[in-house]
């Protein structure tokens, strides 16, 4: 249950190509149209502020993959079966797995 967070790669390029549009963005609005185009144009790979925004929004996709990953779980009607006797998943997770997941700690795996 759960899909297996992506590669580290593709994580790192998107992080990257999202961190340059927002640093783009950031010099279009203080009217740095220079510092943009290089952004746009691919020239700035070495620009501090890139690498700073692409760190910081790879650590929120992390957070967000262990959300999705709970929350998956929990949306998934064979954790909720047989409420009504001794062998659903959820009577024995009561929050478990979404304070895991909030303190920072991968999903609790039930079915592991």
């Amino acid at each position: 249950m759960g899909d297996p967070p992506s590669s580290a790669v593709s994580e790192t390029d998107g992080s990257i190509n999202l961190a340059a549009r927002l640093i783009s963005g950031l010099y279009d609005a203080i009217n740095r149209p220079d510092l943009s185009g290089m952004i746009r144009n691919g020239q700035a790979e070495d620009f501090p502020e890139i690498k700073t925004a692409a760190d910081l929004l790879k650590a929120e996709t992390v957070r967000l993959e262990r959300y999705e990953v709970a929350l998956r779980q929990y949306a998934d009607p064979g954790f909720w079966e047989d409420m009504a006797s001794a062998g659903s998943l959820a009577l024995y997770d009561g929050g478990e797995m979404a304070r895991n997941v909030l303190a920072g700690r991968p999903a609790f795996y039930h079915r592991d």
